[in-house]
């Protein structure tokens, strides 16, 4: 990155540099918080762009750092000689696998925001600076470069995929976000956005545990539990060439039992023991009617039976179910206190 006057260093400069400069405290605070930022890219088998994609990231972010998720082609040394840091998983794991590298990565480094973009080259980088600007300044701790917010940007997504997105947003329980600079707070409209920035609070909060492309939704959902202020910016994008590795259902069945799996993990009591409360209840209620029917007439009605032992026996397993994983979660959790 240039420093401001172009041959000066941000880290030597005194208090005459920055009144030369013309930079006030907050701008210096800036230029630190920008030398601190870094870009993470997860990538797998993106050797026709990954290059390209991290010179032009240099252009804005000094700092890029690449999460090869297990490659067979040359995307961690082309990557490595376009100038970024390479860290290689040994197999491929899945996208959700590299962004918990790239948040333990970030940690480790203490960064005073992570911007995360594909490898593909669909996000353009010039676009970085408005994402950072939004956490560095502390005003909010993500930001989402949305293709949602402005027509001319949807209309560049393909119908099934703004489709797919539109489903993904309804059944996944975000907080609500800002919509824009000057928007009003509503709900997250890109919620499969890859294109985001990251605060040092949302580095340190946000933990990724889902290994596929259901990552983008469970930190969503992460942030919703830890209160982290969203916005989403407007963005483009382009499908011009090679974009996911998975086709559209596949990624939206993907997402879809990841929001199913975390909401299981984390609410087990209200997963399986409400539900299985309303069927013990039920089943008894059938019960009693098919008692009664057998008083009345003398002959057993075994539908009615049926039906309700089963409610009845799979109600009481589905709430032990839930008192079991509430257990074992409390005491995974207290154990790493």
């Amino acid at each position: 990155m240039r420093s401001p006057g172009g041959n000066v260093s941000p880290g030597t400069w005194t208090g005459d540099d920055l009144a030369v400069n013309g930079l006030s405290a907050l701008e210096r605070k800036r230029v630190d918080n920008l030398e601190e930022a870094m870009v993470g890219v997860p990538a797998y088998n993106e050797e026709d762009t990954i290059a390209s994609v991290v010179m032009k990231v240099q252009d804005h972010v000094d700092n890029v750092v690449v999460v090869d998720d297990g490659s067979n082609d040359d995307t961690a040394r082309l990557a490595e000689k376009a100038g970024a840091h390479v860290i290689e998983h040994e197999r491929n794991m899945g996208k959700g696998e590299a962004m918990k590298t790239l948040f333990q990565y970030a940690r480790q480094k203490d960064a005073s925001a992570l911007v995360t973009l594909d490898g593909d080259g669909q996000h353009p980088e010039h676009e970085i600076t408005n994402l950072l600007d939004n956490v560095l300044s502390e005003e909010h701790d993500i930001a989402i470069g949305s293709r949602f917010l402005e027509e001319d940007h949807k209309n560049q997504v393909p119908a099934y995929r703004r489709l797919g997105n539109w489903m993904l947003s309804v059944v996944t329980p975000t907080g609500k976000a800002k919509n824009g600079e000057n928007g009003e707070r509503g709900s997250v409209k890109d919620t499969q956005s890859g294109f985001r920035a990251y605060s040092s609070e949302a580095i340190r909060k946000i933990t990724p545990n889902e290994k596929s492309l259901g990552v983008d939704s469970e930190i969503l959902i992460q942030a919703r539990k830890y209160n982290l202020d969203i916005v989403e910016m407007p963005a483009t994008v382009s499908y011009d060439g090679k974009t996911s590795h998975e086709g559209p259902i596949r990624h939206t069945l993907s997402v879809m039992g990841s929001i199913v799996r975390y909401i299981e993990t984390r609410h087990s009591l209200l997963t399986f023991g409400l539900p299985g409360l309303i069927a013990f209840f039920l089943g008894l209620i059938i019960g009693v009617r098919a008692l009664t029917w057998w008083n009345r007439t003398g002959v057993w009605p075994v539908g009615h039976v049926l039906i309700g032992g089963l409610l009845v026996i799979g109600g009481m397993a589905m709430g032990i179910t839930g008192l079991i994983l509430h257990a074992i979660i409390n005491a995974h959790r207290r154990d790493y206190r």
